[in-house]
This record gives C-alpha cells, structure tokens and sequence, in this order.
C-alpha cells in the first residue's frame, strides 16, 4: 500500500484539460472568483464574435464556394465552441461534483498494481489531449501566420492589394479601418485561440472522464478477482469464507453503483455538448477536405489540412473515450464469470448473479441518435466520404 497523502494519479489528473479549461475560465470550480468569470466572459465574447462574423460571412458568399467553406469551416467549430462553453459556464457546479466524485473514486484504492493501471490510463488520456491542444494550435497558427506572409510577400514585391484578416469574416466597416486593424487581427487571433482552448479542455475533459471511468472499471474486476485469489486452492469454500466472500462482494457492489450513477450523471451532463458535436462533424470534415481538394494556395491547403486532422483527432476522442467506457463495464461481466464462483453457497451465488446480470448490460455514453465508439467513427468518416463524392458531381 503506498503511504502518499496523494497518490502518483494526483499529478496527471486533467493534467491537459485542467491546462486550457483555466486558460479560458471554465475549469469547474466550487466557487468562481471575478478574475475567472471576467476571463470566461472575454473567451465567450471573442469567440462569438467570431463565430457570428464567419457563418455570416459564409452566407453572404455562396456564389463564390471556396470562399464560403473557409469561412464555414472554422465558423462551424466556433459556434460550436460557443455552446460548450455556456453549458460548462452555467452548470460549473454540477461538473466540479463530477471531478469531485471521479477523483475520490480514483484516489479510494492506494494499491500499487491499481495505481500504476490507473497512471497508465491518465498518462494515455492526457496524450491524446495533448495531441489535440497541439494540432488545434497548428491550424489556428497557421491561420493568423498565412496573411502576413501573403502580405509580406506583396510588399517586398510591390504587389497591389493590402493584407488581409486572419479568417473570412463580415465585420463592421470602421472594424477593418487602418487605425483599428490591428486591434481586430489581435481580437480575431484571440478568438482562435480561445477556440482551441475551449476544445482542447472540453473534448479533453470527455476523453480523460471516460478513460477515468473505464480505469475505475478495472479496478473494480481485480479487486473481484482478489476476492476469490486467495482461496484458488479451496474446493468448496466453508460458511466463513462465504461471508467474507460475501461482505467484500457487497463493498464492490456500492462502487460499482457508484461508477454506474458517474457515467449516468456524465453523460446527461454531455448530452447536447455531444449531439451539437457528432452532428456538425461529417458537416465539418466535408467542408474542410472540400477546402483541401478546391484550394489552389498551397499555404491554405496546408492550412486546412491541419484543420482536417484537428476535426479528426476531435471526432476520434469522443469515440474513443465512450467505446473503452462500454468495454470496460462490460468487461466486469466476464470477469465475474471467470472466478470461481462455483464453490460458492447458493446465497453468495445470488450476489454474484446480480452483479454479473447488471454488468451485462453495457454502460454506454449515449445520446440521442448516436453513441460514441469506434464504429460510429468509422461510420461518420464513411458519411464524410458519401457527401464529397456526391459534391464532386456537382462542382
């Protein structure tokens, strides 16, 4: 057992998330302090400004369709962002419960096999959050830096034409005026940043809340397999041993309760952040790879393809984060099956049916019309791949 105040998890946990959610405010906190909700207030401003500035701009350039998905595209993922954003903002409470719970069930078992299992699960999670901080920090990198080198390109040839914003967007004209210009391209570059923070931390918060669920899983088949380790050599256990067998089986049934409320509380806190989420993403895809196939700068078609792999890598996180939740709880099923609960008493037998009947059916993050998995990924990239080639027919 180890002695730590903390154990090792401690200092991985959220580690990413944790990161961008305090960049722009939104990391749940019991009590939010003026500081906090000012920085929230200037992320969700910047962001909408953002957001309503390109979808508009979008709609007024139909007729000219490269133009329109460069502005669609990131427009997209703003407004997106936008309700993320609101929702941890105003139910800041509720999520800062759920870290609580998920870390008190995470800290509970201090056994060094578990914590090690668990570091490893925090480790990968925080990996893969890292992998989306960085690939949406490229392509927003990559949208500020693409207008000045194009206008530095003109003004050391003495090209005609002024430089331009860092996205396609429909502003106010005293906004673009020469004196403003630069406070609008820091605003607009803000709000790109703030985009990818806002995803960075709340993907990432989905992604390492179900790679958490799923390690609390685990813990929960080998604390099952403990139980029944050290009477292996046992061949029908006495009255004694059925008790304590029974008392150890009725500890792991109230975590398993427990694990089994987190995931339901997870997932109707996440319901629409999710729903907003899958179904913008074949739309998102397709308008980013369109971009990729239409583009004739090569500084826009490296632009958005660093786009189409922060959507990908985006898209991959929620369904790999709910598809290790619906094998890890199903998984406690076969692992009950495994034990030898045959040399049981019929009265232990029934407590170890109840488990098994309830772990049989697979927890799942799921909402309306879809449910997060590696099959609904693979599903939305097969849609994503329908919509460009009926496009294609069409341009």
């Amino acid at each position: 057992m180890m002695d730590s105040a903390k154990p090792p998890i401690a200092r991985s946990f959220y580690r990413i998330a944790r990161f961008s959610g305090l960049i722009v405010g939104i990391w749940p906190q019991r009590h939010r302090s003026w500081d906090t909700n000012l920085l929230c207030a200037f992320s969700l401003t910047v962001i909408l400004i953002g957001a309503l500035g390109e979808n508009l701009y979008g709609f007024l350039n139909l007729s000219n369709l490269v133009s329109a998905l460069e502005a669609f595209c990131p427009g997209s993922t703003k407004a997106v962002c936008v309700l993320k954003l609101t929702i941890f903002f105003l139910y800041h409470r509720q999520w800062f419960e759920i870290v609580q719970r998920l870390r008190d069930m995470l800290w509970a078992n201090r056994s060094e096999e578990a914590q090690n299992m668990l570091l490893g699960i925090s480790t990968l999670a925080n990996r893969l959050n890292l992998l989306l901080l960085c690939s949406g920090s490229a392509t927003n990198a990559a949208f500020n830096i693409q207008p000045l080198i194009m206008g530095l390109y003109r003004w050391w040839f003495q090209l005609p034409g002024h430089m331009g914003l860092p996205f396609n967007i429909t502003l106010p004209k005293f906004a673009t005026d020469s004196q403003l210009f630069p406070l609008t391209y820091f605003v607009l570059t803000c709000s790109g940043a703030c985009t990818v923070f806002t995803f960075s931390f709340v993907d990432g918060f989905f992604l390492c809340s179900c790679l958490y669920i799923s390690g609390v899983f685990r813990v929960v088949q080998q604390d099952i397999r403990n139980v029944f380790a050290e009477l292996r050599d046992v061949e029908v256990f006495s009255p004694s041993m059925n008790a304590e067998i029974r008392l150890q089986l009725g500890q792991i049934i109230e975590r398993h309760n427990a694990i089994i409320d987190l995931c339901t509380d997870l997932t109707g806190q996440f319901t629409v952040i999710v729903l907003m989420h899958f179904l913008s993403a074949a739309f998102v895809l397709c308008s980013t790879i369109l971009d990729i196939m239409l583009n004739t700068s090569s500084l826009s078609g490296l632009t958005y393809i660093c786009y189409s792999v922060a959507a990908m890598t985006q898209l991959f996180l929620y369904c790999y984060g709910g598809n290790h939740v619906s094998e890890s709880s199903a998984a406690v099923a076969n692992t009950l099956y495994e034990v030898e609960w045959y040399k049981c008493d019929a009265r232990t037998r029934k407590i170890i049916l109840m488990i098994l009947r309830r772990s049989q059916r697979a927890k799942t993050i799921a909402v309306p019309f879809f449910t997060p998995s590696l099959p609904a990924f693979s599903s939305i990239l097969s849609t994503t791949g329908s919509y460009i080639t009926l496009l294609k027919t069409f341009l």
